[in-house]
């Protein structure tokens, strides 16, 4: 039997992807690894690392000044990842 269709790995992967529902958390994840990118690299040591649920990201962020300059800055930093992203992917991000 011949196949008269080829179809790349990649294209059979987001097929894939998105008949089990998993492209948001996909892109919830490429949220995480954003986040080094969008606050730099000082910034994203000194704060935990992210999680994202449901459009949620939420920071652990220990010194306080730090996580009030965050916290002023939150829907600049979340448009700034949604705009990396190409899609609005997360909603609110929490400092705590």
């Amino acid at each position: 039997m011949k196949r008269l269709d080829s179809e790349s790995v990649g294209d059979v992967l987001r097929q894939a992807l998105s008949e089990q529902g998993m492209n948001d958390r996909l892109y919830e994840i490429r949220a995480i690894n954003v986040w080094p990118l969008v606050v730099g690299e000082a910034i994203a040591a000194m704060a935990g690392r992210p999680i994202v649920t449901n459009g949620l990201m939420t920071i652990f962020v220990r010194n306080a000044s730090l996580r009030q300059e965050l916290n002023m800055s939150r829907s600049r930093i979340r448009d700034m990842i949604n705009d990396n992203l190409g899609r609005q992917v997360i909603s609110e991000i929490r400092f705590k």
